[in-house]
């Protein structure tokens, strides 16, 4: 495993730009998650509290809680003898993911065409999502196209006005980030993007039976056409070559 080291954290950490006006425990998380997704800290990279407390020019105190959080969410595995590790993205452990999101959307699906078809929801936040979502690639925006993916999600899910299904919902969002995020390392932002499109033309039309098909293909199929694994492998052969150098 590779452990991220503070001159890497910061140069690394660099790339991402001002921290926001969020609690400094969030910005943490933010960055961690974000560095992620963007292949550069890789899953299964040790992750080191005064390390990154220095590359970020914060406390520990900060980093410890946001690292917390992040144990909470699956995002990192805390190892014995071995401190905390980023989350793998192993065939089995992706698939555990997936199977959850699917059974939650297509429940959430559900619940919002029926609340369309009442007149009881507007699928306008979605529309809107979309067209950020095709900004986002048009201007090759990798990490906003995923961030705007986990959002998107996000809005099926309250869309079906099921509050208790949200909150089942979003200890997975970062993991999905993360995972959303190294997508776009093998696959266009445009094509990502596109898939979207049929989601809400589903939702429109209101039938389950094919919306239902349609997530299975949109979660499960679609995430297993990327190799994550061998994704990881090229990265942390490419993160070598440079080393040697």
């Amino acid at each position: 495993m590779t452990e991220i080291s503070s001159g890497k954290a910061r140069q690394r950490l660099s790339k991402l730009g001002p921290l926001e006006t969020k609690t400094l425990v969030d910005q943490v998380v933010d960055a961690i998650v974000e560095a992620t997704a963007r292949g550069e800290f890789l899953p299964g990279d040790r992750i080191v509290e005064a390390e990154v407390s220095r590359a970020l020019n914060v406390s520990r105190i900060p980093v410890r809680e946001a690292l917390r959080l992040l144990e909470s969410q699956s995002v990192v595995v805390s190892e014995r003898y071995r401190g905390m590790r980023l989350m793998s993205v192993d065939i089995d452990g992706l698939e555990k993911i997936l199977r959850v999101r699917l059974a939650l959307e297509q429940l959430a699906g559900a619940e919002a065409m029926a609340r369309l078809k009442n007149g009881e929801a507007d699928i306008a936040t979605l529309e809107g999502i979309l067209v950020q979502m095709y900004a986002a690639a048009d201007a090759e925006d990798s990490f906003g196209v995923a961030k705007l993916d986990t959002e998107f999600h996000r809005g099926l899910c309250q869309l079906s006005g099921n509050e208790v299904l949200v909150r089942s919902w979003e200890p997975l969002s970062r993991q999905l980030t993360i995972i959303f995020g190294l997508a776009t390392l093998r696959k266009t932002l445009k094509s990502i993007v596109a898939e979207h499109d049929d989601v809400i033309a589903a939702l429109r039309e209101g039938d389950r039976a094919k919306f239902d098909r349609l997530m299975e293909a949109h979660i499960l199929e679609y995430t297993r056409a990327v190799d994550y694994e061998d994704l990881v492998k090229q990265l942390r052969q490419i993160e070598a070559n440079r080393k040697a150098v």
